[in-house]
């Protein structure tokens, strides 16, 4: 393929991967379910660009992204069909966090080891660490737990550095927006939080 039309075309994924992108946070923060459409459109276009950038464990994370994006939207449609609204919460099981922190850990030295033996991806781990990190965050997201704000705040900055590296610019403005909008979540639903203490 020639590299102007490789590039053009690039260019393209890349844009309308970042409007969906953005569309699925702004939808989370307001609990709408179609954020969860919203965000499989835009991980189907990212897997393009970092197959073709040799981000092997970001590209194969989108597939595991769209099952979760599957996955969440089943969970709120459900509670929404049965008139049980999934309210937002803390972590507050102990032994949740320890899940979590084995999880990451395990999962991300498992990830790292096939990526360093059986392919040429790019910094294997950090790539293996902050895809890991982004399964559990957005898996909080589905049970919507307050605290995937936080963590999703600390993956985007990473994730902005990661490529910048690698010249992809218009993912480092995504990931940069990504990581304000992850702060106004977090805000927005700790208000929220706050609110139903309140009611309750």
């Amino acid at each position: 393929m020639d590299d102007t039309i490789a590039l053009r075309q690039m260019g393209w994924i890349e844009w309308t991967a970042t409007v969906f992108g953005i569309a699925y946070v702004l939808l989370m923060i307001r609990r709408n379910i179609m954020c969860w459409v919203a965000g499989n459109i835009s991980v189907a276009l990212q897997a393009i660009s970092f197959f073709n950038t040799r981000l092997y464990a970001d590209m194969l994370l989108q597939g595991v992204y769209f099952v979760l994006g599957c996955y969440g939207f089943w969970v709120w449609w459900k509670k929404r069909s049965y008139n049980d609204a999934l309210q937002i919460t803390h972590v507050k099981s102990e032994r949740k966090w320890l899940t979590f922190s084995l999880i990451w850990a395990i999962g991300s030295i498992v990830w790292a080891l096939v990526l360093r033996l059986w392919t040429n991806a790019f910094i294997p781990e950090l790539d293996a660490t902050l895809a890991t990190a982004s399964l559990i965050a957005t898996w909080m997201q589905a049970h919507r737990y307050i605290e995937n704000w936080l963590l999703w705040i600390g993956v985007d900055i990473a994730y902005a550095a990661v490529y910048s590296t690698r010249g992809l610019w218009l993912y480092v403005g995504l990931y940069g927006i990504f990581a304000i909008l992850a702060w106004r979540g977090w805000k927005q639903w700790q208000h929220l939080l706050d609110d139903n203490a309140t009611a309750s």
